[in-house]
């Protein structure tokens, strides 16, 4: 797995692209927020919340670790057949249910953010995280409906003082990581759907041990924290997300499968370990 954090050509598209996001206006009007609750199985938040740059905060008050994964569905699909398409247990996203972000796992009575920027339309959240019996949380019934209502707002305007990219099938962070609590830019510039999951490993432990506990559906057992990071973006999509950075090692993995295979994205190597000293 690669464990350096790599300097190059795709680091300088990033600064790039970081430093024309903040010289954008300062007179842009403040992100809008909402916040969602997680529990054993489901969600309580808002019903509609207006289109723009958002902030999504998600507090598990579940005994079980919870992430909250937006989909936004294609015109003409319902949440229903959503429902139907998670419980056939083929454990992927349908293609008309396009993957905007979110809120990564974290554990009980813990928090977690991520700034989207959310068109209008129909959306469902769901957990994603594995269960018992090789079922996901969504297909124990834990999705929401969510309308984003159109409304006149500003472009984006995404800040953080760490920038990542993801790829097949690595993380790209273009400073050394430090101590403290940090926003994270984030862009998908592989062409396959990636995630960010954040992980605080327990003394002693692997990756390997960490991929073992989810491949066998016990996230509950995990030999870490989870703290955050962001949910499935679409290729091209962008964001946000804060993580608390204490002493300690870390990873960040992509627990993401390819369609043609059933490995993670971790386990071909999208791994990124580091040590905050």
């Amino acid at each position: 797995m690669r464990n350096a954090f790599r300097f190059g050509e795709c680091c300088v598209c990033i600064l790039i692209a970081a430093a024309t996001l903040s010289s954008q206006s300062a007179s842009a009007a403040s992100p809008k927020e909402a916040t969602f609750y997680a529990r054993e199985h489901r969600f309580d938040g808002p019903e509609t919340i207006p289109a723009g740059q958002t902030t999504i905060r998600l507090r598990n008050r579940g005994k079980e670790p919870h992430q909250l994964q937006l989909l936004k569905l294609e015109a003409g699909r319902t949440p229903a057949e959503l429902g139907v398409a998670l419980q056939s247990g083929s454990q992927s996203i349908p293609p008309w249910a396009k993957q905007m972000g979110g809120p990564n796992a974290v554990g009980a009575g813990q928090a977690a953010e991520a700034s989207l920027y959310l068109e209008p339309g129909s959306y469902v959240i769901i957990c994603g995280i594995p269960g018992k019996n090789h079922q996901t949380h969504a297909t124990l019934g834990m999705q929401k409906t969510l309308r984003v209502i159109e409304t006149k707002s500003p472009p984006p305007e995404f800040r953080g003082n760490f920038h990542m990219a993801m790829f097949e099938y690595e993380f790209v962070v273009v400073q050394p990581l430090r101590k403290g609590r940090h926003t994270f830019y984030v862009v998908n510039r592989g062409n396959q759907t990636h995630q960010a999951s954040f992980i605080r490993l327990d003394p002693g432990v692997s990756t390997e041990d960490v991929l073992t506990a989810i491949h066998q559906d016990s996230p509950t057992r995990l030999p870490g924290t989870l703290i955050g990071g962001m949910s499935g973006l679409e290729p091209g999509r962008d964001g946000t997300f804060t993580a608390n950075l204490t002493p300690g090692r870390y990873a960040i993995m992509c627990l993401f499968s390819n369609t043609a295979m059933s490995e993670s994205h971790a386990a071909q190597g999208m791994v990124l370990n580091f040590t905050i000293e």
